[in-house]
């Protein structure tokens, strides 16, 4: 889209200083993150979360590939980052992504892959949960 600067995307700061960082494809993965999060009676405000606005897509060559701004700029944001968790598609287009952006981050960094528990994104897997928790009453 002409006019975006795709360094910066859809984010959330953590409460306090946190060296965790979340990276979702899009912000309705992050809020249905958040979402799960304080379902389960955690508190979601305690790390990071960022969004990447759209799928990433890598490079033929996955070592000649670069970040996504998003999260370049976002790691030169907030230099104390040095743990991210994964959590694109459960697709082809999120899993290159992830092995990509696993393969190309330079230490310090660790890098989780988390994919969710059930369906093939947060979102679906939100969704699922939020049925089993309260089915529809049949007959009315």
């Amino acid at each position: 889209m002409n006019g975006t600067d795709k360094h910066f995307s859809f984010s959330i700061p953590a409460g306090n200083e946190c060296s965790k960082l979340h990276l979702f494809e899009s912000a309705i993965y992050l809020l249905s993150y958040c979402t799960l999060e304080l379902l389960s009676g955690r508190d979601w405000r305690q790390d990071n979360y960022l969004s990447l606005a759209g799928i990433y897509m890598p490079k033929k060559v996955i070592e000649d590939s670069t970040l996504p701004a998003a999260l370049t700029q976002y790691l030169e944001d907030f230099p104390k980052i040095n743990e991210i968790a994964l959590h694109l598609g459960n697709d082809t287009a999120g899993r290159l992504a992830a092995r990509t952006i696993q393969n190309i981050l330079p230490p310090p960094y660790t890098v989780s892959d988390e994919l969710p528990k059930h369906g093939k994104d947060i979102n679906d897997y939100l969704r699922i949960k939020l049925r089993s928790q309260c089915p529809r009453k049949h007959g009315r």
